[in-house]
């Protein structure tokens, strides 16, 4: 029962961060965040440590909604897939990205998240 539990908690950690997108409740995202994270939001710069990232997601909107839709999810270990189309709303507008993410989850917390996307679609979205 132990192993079992171990190799779904990776997988709970990452639901209750997509979770934490609707709204969105960033304090609840950044919570689940590791002091050491590394996210890279693919095809931009990379950023390291707790603080650094949650700046960036601060002030990335600000987000006047978010809601990500999770299509599919598959974790090994202490690492998560999903294949997401998070939905915001921007400056009064509407985007829709579809994307792959991949997350490191130790200890009960995200420690490496990187999420792949295409910067054109969502440029011409936020236009």
């Amino acid at each position: 029962m132990t192993l079992y539990c171990e190799q779904q908690m990776p997988e709970a950690i990452v639901r209750a961060f997509v979770a934490a997108w609707h709204g969105p409740d960033l304090d609840r995202v950044c919570a689940l965040l590791g002091e050491d994270v590394a996210y890279h939001n693919i095809p931009m710069e990379p950023l390291n440590g707790k603080p650094a990232v949650e700046s960036y997601l601060r002030s990335a909107g600000p987000f006047e909604e978010s809601d990500w839709e999770l299509l599919h999810i598959a974790a090994a270990g202490e690492h998560v897939l999903t294949e997401r189309v998070d939905r915001m709303r921007v400056g009064g507008k509407s985007i829709a990205l579809p994307l792959m993410g991949i997350f490191r989850v130790k200890d009960g917390l995200i420690r490496e998240w990187r999420d792949y996307f295409d910067l054109a679609m969502y440029r011409s979205q936020i236009a």
